[in-house]
């Protein structure tokens, strides 16, 4: 171990094995505090590489505790956050979207770390439980098609790591993390990132892994969501390759700013009106975050994926499935 550390603080990349190695340390304990916070740092200043970053998700996928279920083509919609923007929590309305129209949706989420309103913040607001225990999880999941997997519940190792994180004050190698492990194992995915110079990085990584049918994306304009406002770059992971295209909102709607949030309060009321189709703004932002879901499912073409998204979120079947899932809580 400490040959691996004085390498990566010499501003060494790290092979595969060794970044392996080195993050088992981290999460059992048999690194020092001083340790940790002098690797993330030296990894983050020098620019951690594809290899790094899969290495550390594939040893944080072996410490997780994993949702067991049996269900297919499930999906989530989990991305990295930390763009610092506090917009509407379209990801998370996305999932209510793709749970509505009957496909199975395992969203991996936590607490806002940066912005306003996280996606447990705004499901908690909205009386979707996020915190069930193992069995009423499958109960809920296997009623709505719809299961919130809080992070710090399926990730207990990263406990060791949590305030040395916050000490540091900075984004390390972590932030990357979060989407590549989700405890459910999804077939398709959409995730995003709030760097676009970070994309070919992160779509590498997920690559490395084996990972396949994920859509990774980040807007020209700097947020983690399909922009509404400007040209989102996408990379498509699938079937060992990585393709590569942009989307223009302007080839859907008329552009517009992407709705802010100033408070939890704020955050309830403006997903609301995203998901009762009763905002055109909002509604359009969701359809096409939904559309991109729907194409990474194969399901439909973009501009097929959006009408259908907006036909029923302007026909309430969104905002019913709200109230149903809101009704029942496991017991």
């Amino acid at each position: 171990m400490h040959n691996i550390l004085q390498k990566v603080n010499n501003g060494k990349v790290l092979d595969f094995d060794e970044v392996k190695t080195l993050f088992n340390g981290i999460l059992t304990g048999e690194i020092s505090e001083a340790g940790i916070g002098s690797a993330l740092i030296a990894m983050k200043l020098r620019g951690e590489t594809a290899e790094e970053v899969a290495a550390a998700a594939t040893v944080l996928n072996e410490h997780k505790v994993k949702f067991q279920h049996s269900a297919t083509k499930t999906i989530d919609t989990c991305g990295t956050g930390g763009d610092g923007k506090s917009t509407l929590n379209v990801s998370t309305a996305v999932s209510l979207v793709l749970a509505a129209m009957g496909i199975k949706v395992l969203k991996h989420g936590n607490m806002a770390q940066s912005g306003k309103v996280g996606s447990a913040d705004i499901l908690d607001e909205l009386g979707v439980p996020t915190k069930l225990d193992e069995t009423n999880s499958h109960t809920y999941f296997n009623n709505n098609n719809f299961i919130f997997l809080f992070a710090p519940h399926y990730h207990p190792a990263l406990k060791n790591v949590a305030k040395i994180r916050k000490d540091l004050r900075v984004a390390t190698i972590f932030n990357y993390l979060g989407p590549m492990l989700n405890p459910g194992s999804p077939d398709y995915q959409t995730i995003g990132i709030n760097r676009a110079d970070k994309l070919d990085l992160y779509a590498e990584a997920l690559r490395i892994q084996k990972r396949n049918n994920i859509i990774v994306y980040s807007s020209k304009d700097g947020y983690d969501e399909i922009s509404s406002s400007d040209i989102t770059y996408v990379r498509h992971i699938k079937d060992g390759k990585i393709e590569k295209f942009e989307i223009d909102p302007s080839c859907f709607f008329e552009k517009f700013p992407m709705p802010v949030v100033n408070s939890k309060e704020d955050a309830k009321k403006l997903f609301l009106e995203s998901i009762e189709g009763k905002n055109e703004k909002l509604t359009d932002l969701i359809a096409l975050n939904t559309a991109v879901s729907l194409y990474t499912m194969n399901m439909y073409t973009l501009k097929e994926g959006f009408n259908a998204a907006q036909k029923i979120l302007k026909e309430g079947s969104v905002s019913a499935k709200l109230n149903k899932m809101i009704m029942e809580k496991a017991v």
